[in-house]
């Protein structure tokens, strides 16, 4: 076996062992709950101690903590076999075990192609450095599993961490760490509390839950420190084929030898915005990077294109990074197949039928097993830090367009992309943009 291989499938192994420690257990308890936050409004009432409140006044809480079983019946519903939050109609995947274990796979493959848990390392590194007299927080909104909150808990083991998502985290309490807590929060109502708080904030693959976008892009990055730091990574909703990263149509009657990833991702952008989601604000904004945004230093500021292969056809000349390519590949096929499944009460709740939906799965289960299409899935980046930012804390500035891995396997990703300047994040999005068509069918053919 080349050293390369070697070292791909012990980056793969590593990071399913960092998985795995944080692996699902529901059964929780309150979690490193501060005496101090428990004094205070924001913390002390459980859903069930505020079950005597009507419904508008209990739409205006937006923190709970988290103490029993009995909670969680107040958090969860069944819809369509499958376990939904009832805290927020904007975002609709499952808070269950077979959601859990894709985006425990999503998080592998993220990882792989950040070289780490996040991107602007050096500047992440910079804001989180130990100084005496402070305490350094990190924040995880949408933090889903719980693994990424938990493993930046374990890199830092002297900041605070906190995990924020709307449904019970699965985990085993014998495995987090003293310094990590989780919280149940509905972003979309606010984020006060929280306000001037973090050094780092971490937001990834919420924005198909946000509505009012800009308003909600504005209160988390009030939850700032000053010199703070901001990580968004979201999804692109449109897929690409091959390493030219070209957009492929979507399939439909018209259109039969389109792609079924691209009208699977197509569908689940229109039913988002169907039932309130800013989605189409969420991307623009991401795209053009926050070098506008008044909170944030524009020389902070870059954007990136992270895009990672969905089945294993990708090549390399190197063995290494040809091995690294097809086991995200792998990961990314699963991830999708399985997301189908998880889009299901959504798409039903937009007039979609169980058997429509299923017999797209099959087609792109079958596109994506026999590789009839390259596709290959994007993920948008964007961070920069909040005004003023300490001029000994900075990172050095530079032009970087593709940023390198610094995984202790070595093998660095091929396709990971960053830009430091608005006029090249704009010139990319205008490149993606150019052979892109909305040819969906309508909801009632």
């Amino acid at each position: 076996m080349s050293r390369g291989r070697r070292d791909a499938e012990d980056l793969g192994r590593e990071q399913q062992h960092r998985t795995t420690i944080g692996q699902a257990r529901v059964d929780q308890v309150a979690l490193n709950l501060s005496h101090s936050q428990a004094g205070t409004s924001h913390y002390a009432n459980s859903m069930a101690e505020t079950s005597h409140q009507d419904e508008d006044a209990r739409s205006k809480i937006s923190t709970y903590s988290y103490h029993t079983d009995a909670d969680a019946t107040k958090l969860l519903q069944d819809i369509d076999g499958r376990t939904i939050n009832t805290l927020s109609d904007q975002y609709y995947l499952p808070s269950d075990d077979p959601e859990w274990t894709r985006l425990e796979k999503q998080h592998i493959a993220v990882v792989i192609g950040l070289g780490g848990l996040y991107p602007a390392k050096e500047e992440v590194q910079a804001v989180l450095k130990p100084q005496e007299g402070e305490t350094k927080r990190i924040l995880d909104l949408g933090c889903g599993t719980g693994t990424w909150a938990i493993e930046m808990a374990r890199e830092y083991p002297h900041a605070e961490v906190i995990g924020v998502d709307l449904a019970p985290v699965p985990m085993d309490r014998e495995a987090i760490p003293a310094n990590y807590r989780f919280e149940i929060d509905n972003i979309n109502v606010g984020l006060a509390h929280f306000h001037g708080q973090f050094d780092v904030i971490h937001i990834r693959l919420v924005g198909s839950g946000l509505k009012n976008f800009k308003d909600r892009m504005r209160d988390i990055h009030s939850c700032l420190k000053p010199g703070g730091i901001v990580l968004w990574i979201d999804a692109d909703f449109d897929f690409y084929s091959t390493e030219k990263f070209e957009y492929h149509l979507p399939a439909t009657d018209d259109n039969p030898g389109g792609s079924w990833t691209q009208r699977i991702g197509s569908e689940m952008r229109r039913a988002c915005l169907k039932i309130g989601s800013d989605l189409h604000a969420m991307e623009s904004a991401l795209d053009a990077g926050l070098w506008q945004d008044p909170l944030i230093d524009s020389e902070t500021c870059k954007i990136g294109s992270l895009y990672l292969p969905m089945g294993t056809w990708a090549s390399h000349e190197d063995p290494g990074v040809a091995q690294l390519l097809k086991y995200v590949g792998a990961l990314m096929r699963q991830d999708i197949i399985e997301g189908i499944k998880s889009m299901v009460p959504l798409l039903v709740k937009v007039g979609r039928s169980k058997n429509e939906v299923e017999t797209w799965r099959k087609k792109l289960t079958e596109e994506l097993t026999e590789l009839k299409i390259h596709t290959v899935a994007r993920f948008r980046l964007a961070w920069g830090r909040r005004i003023p930012v300490p001029k000994a804390s900075s990172a050095q500035q530079g032009s970087v367009i593709r940023e390198r891995s610094d995984s202790p396997s070595k093998v660095n990703y091929p396709w990971l992309y960053v830009y430091d300047t608005e006029e090249a994040a704009l010139e990319q999005v205008e490149a993606r943009n150019k052979q892109k068509a909305s040819i969906l069918p309508s909801m009632t053919s």
